[in-house]
């Protein structure tokens, strides 16, 4: 059987599909850090959880943002068995596994990758996985590594799940983040099969931690990050330098890629957009009319709903969205249980404003009539109030007062 990675037809699928890659990952990408962990030259590793097919997308445009060659990628035999759905694949660096029985020609065929000083992308979970946490990891990325002596890369991503949910065949309107870790080291003693379960244990602790700064960056990371990646286009310009002073068209087009990439993660500074709207939303209440107020106050709750929806892990976006919307009637997008949803979105997030987005929560479900649970959302307000918090204190009398105040209200409704 013809394999079209080689063949005329894979090259011309590889220069239609690969821009058009590279501009679908632009268009969903908010926050990355630690491109200058991926090796330039030679094989490597890449091993990232997996929530979605979006995953081949993100890693294929980083590694190919800073190294030359291919990107490969093992992925379900299901996804040869139509004509064009193979030839796509292969065309684009893919060779299929039996995912329930997987042989030695996975390895074989990782083994060909690498000796082509290829970036192989594995997912240790094995499976999508759109929970939270992580699947347990296979050890069978470690193995290989071990065999072909290459450095294994751990990535953690978030938001992907959002972009592309399962079974979806076009992108979601949210917005996706990485951080890309050290290589990780290797135990000096012990037979192959103790070393990758000691390199599995690694990349799973690794990549859940990157998770979560991907997931939970910082004005000061997100700066930091945009500095780092203009460094790594200053260094690729100068290791890529001829005698002549030029630089190759490929070299041209990778440097151009990750300046992409700097410029789209820095005009999506949220932190920036949040503030923002929230400022917007204190103009609201000062309005002098009623009228600018309720104006005001739907613009931000439109600002604030979009911002929300792009990034998935923002919790300060979806508690603006909450406030904004009970201020807004349920006519026109606002109203209690529009309030309750973001802010329920909010708390779920874990961020720095969990106790006012509790708050938030229940005095939508008070509204609502659901006295209890208002209650304990109440409590959940007082529990999250941070030590180091300036108005903590403000914060814990007007909660109190609220339960007292609820309270009395619900038991003289009985």
């Amino acid at each position: 059987m013809v394999n079209y990675n080689n063949t005329k037809t894979g090259q011309l699928t590889r220069k239609a599909s690969t821009p058009a890659i590279h501009e679908l990952v632009l268009r969903h990408l908010a926050y990355v850090e630690g491109l200058e962990n991926i090796p330039r030259t030679g094989p490597v590793i890449l091993v990232a959880n997996h929530a979605s097919y979006m995953d081949h997308f993100v890693t294929k445009t980083l590694s190919e943002s800073v190294r030359a060659g291919r990107v490969s990628f093992p992925t379900k035999s299901e996804a040869f068995e139509s004509f064009l759905s193979r030839v796509w694949h292969e065309s684009m660096d893919c060779y299929p596994v039996n995912r329930n029985a997987p042989g030695k020609e996975v390895f074989q065929r990782a083994h060909e990758a690498l000796l082509r000083d290829d970036a192989l992308v594995l997912y240790p979970e094995g499976t999508r996985n759109t929970g939270k946490g992580l699947l347990p990891f296979k050890t069978g990325a470690f193995r290989i590594a071990l065999e072909n002596k290459v450095p294994v890369v751990p990535i953690g991503l978030t938001g992907l799940a959002e972009v592309l949910p399962k079974g979806a065949r076009l992108p979601r309107r949210h917005l996706l983040s990485v951080a890309i870790g050290k290589p990780l080291e290797r135990a000096s003693s012990g037979d192959t099969r103790s070393i990758a379960r000691s390199m599995r244990d690694d990349a799973y602790d690794a990549i859940g931690t990157l998770k979560d700064r991907a997931r939970h960056a910082t004005p000061s990371d997100c700066g930091h990050a945009l500095e780092t990646i203009v460094e790594l286009a200053q260094q690729i310009v100068s290791e890529n330098l001829t005698p002549e002073g030029t630089l190759s068209a490929e070299v041209i087009h990778r440097v151009e890629l990750l300046l992409k990439i700097a410029d789209k993660t820095s005009q999506r500074r949220l932190d920036l957009r949040v503030q923002q709207a929230r400022l917007d939303g204190f103009r609201a209440m000062n309005a002098p009319t009623a009228t600018g107020a309720f104006i005001r106050t739907a613009l931000v709750h439109r600002k604030a709903s979009k911002l929300s929806d792009l990034h998935s892990s923002n919790d300060f976006a979806a508690y603006l969205a909450g406030r904004s919307a009970l201020m807004l009637p349920q006519w026109f997008g606002g109203g209690a249980e529009r309030a309750r949803i973001h802010f329920q979105r909010a708390t779920e997030r874990e961020g720095n404003v969990a106790s006012q987005a509790y708050v938030g929560l229940a005095e939508s479900l008070a509204i609502s009539g659901n006295t209890p649970a208002a209650l304990q959302a109440y409590q959940h307000a007082a529990s999250s109030i941070a030590e180091t918090d300036p108005r903590g204190s403000v914060r814990k009398r007007k909660i109190k007062n609220a339960i007292a105040a609820l309270t009395s209200a619900h038991e003289g409704e009985l």
